[in-house]
């Protein structure tokens, strides 16, 4: 009865260990585009993270760059793009 039960117990820990997500990131930050005109495929790209005092977010800069996306930049997180006058206080 005591084996029956242990192994009931490691395949539940199993199961909750599958249903396990790795946490979200909320990242915020500038933006620096491309210049217009710049033809091909582009993606947006960390320039610069800081971490801040709350956890999982992070104030970073980012730049628009050419090329696809690559693959080890897939991640789960939020992001907000903010424009200059946004970062500076003086949204519309």
């Amino acid at each position: 009865m005591k084996k029956a039960r242990e192994r009931r117990i490691r395949k539940l820990e199993s199961a909750l260990q599958s249903r396990a997500r790795p946490l979200a990131i909320f990242r915020y930050g500038p933006i620096r585009y491309l210049l217009q005109g710049t033809g091909g495929e582009r993606h947006i790209a960390i320039a610069k993270s800081e971490p801040t005092a709350l956890a999982n977010v992070e104030h970073c800069e980012f730049e628009e760059r050419m090329g696809p996306v690559p693959e080890a930049h897939h991640g789960l997180s939020f992001t907000v793009y903010l424009s200059a006058e946004e970062q500076n206080g003086n949204s519309r």
